[in-house]
């Protein structure tokens, strides 16, 4: 009898968000409807963004802090380093990024600083490109656990390079992988645990079986990312990040179910026979 379940397994894995990454501005090149793989599979579904730059004029908004220090721009997704802010539309004085003001480049928000040289209650004046956001369903589709974009006869120009944000989340594992794990990770706990253990609901057990499965699933992501297209040695540092993890959290295990080690019997202390002649 398994002392974890697949749920619980899941669940500890997206509650300490293990695993979670981000992959910003991944350039893709679009060629009429052949499908392209994305550096990552089992990507977490509706956190891609697909974007890509159709304007070269910058826009222009006079903007004022009379109501509050942030101000929502007309439009989101900003291309980086792209924007000026100045007191006037002549750029009589520029001011300058993170010490005058900041600015919130995927919400399209700029927030004046304390202590800077922009005034409070003053208007200024914004300069800035920004990302046209493809929509799913009418310019591309996506195949979630591939990891693979399809260009749609909509928006996006055939043989376009765009550029795709996304979340990769370990907790989205399939049923089958985890399944595995924690049957490899009971068999480990039952032959580590007294057998009076073995049918015992005590949290302890719970925890420890839940941690060694994580530890296990851990190790595939290691292998896993070995074979990632990733430039230098990214893929070995990323996979030993994994491996860090995995003995952390088996470790953790042993430690809580030294608690339920079998208890071996000791023998009986040897005594002296006096030998008679």
């Amino acid at each position: 009898m398994s002392f974890t379940n697949i749920s619980l397994v899941k669940k500890h894995i997206s509650e300490h968000h293990l695993g979670v990454s981000e992959m910003e501005n991944h350039p893709v090149h679009l060629v009429g409807s052949s499908p392209v793989k994305l550096p990552d599979s089992n990507i977490q579904v509706g956190t891609e963004k697909v974007k890509g730059k159709e304007i070269f004029s910058p826009v222009q908004e006079n903007i004022s802090f009379s109501s509050g220090d942030t101000i929502q721009l007309l439009h989101p997704e900003l291309i980086f380093d792209t924007v000026v802010v100045a007191s006037d539309s002549s750029l009589g004085r520029i001011f300058v990024e993170n010490i005058d003001y900041s600015i919130d480049y995927d919400n399209g928000r700029i927030i004046r600083l304390p202590g800077g040289s922009i005034p409070a209650l003053s208007s200024v004046v914004i300069f800035y490109l920004y990302y046209r956001v493809y929509q799913k369903d009418a310019d591309y589709k996506i195949d979630y656990l591939k990891g693979e974009l399809t260009r749609l006869s909509g928006a996006i120009e055939d043989g376009q390079w765009v550029l795709v944000d996304y979340k990769v989340e370990y907790g989205f594992l399939n049923d089958d992988t985890i399944s595995q794990a924690i049957a490899e990770a009971n068999e480990r706990v039952l032959k580590f645990i007294d057998p009076s253990y073995y049918e015992s609901e005590d949290q302890g057990l719970i925890t420890a079986e839940t941690y060694l499965s994580v530890s296990i699933l851990c190790n595939i992501k290691a292998v896993e990312v070995l074979n990632l297209n990733l430039s230098g040695s990214n893929a070995n540092l990323l996979s030993r990040s994994w491996n860090m993890m995995a003995e952390a959290y088996a470790k953790q295990a042993y430690v809580i179910l030294s608690d339920f080690a079998k208890v071996f019997s000791s023998l009986p202390s040897p005594k002296a026979i006096k030998s008679e002649r």
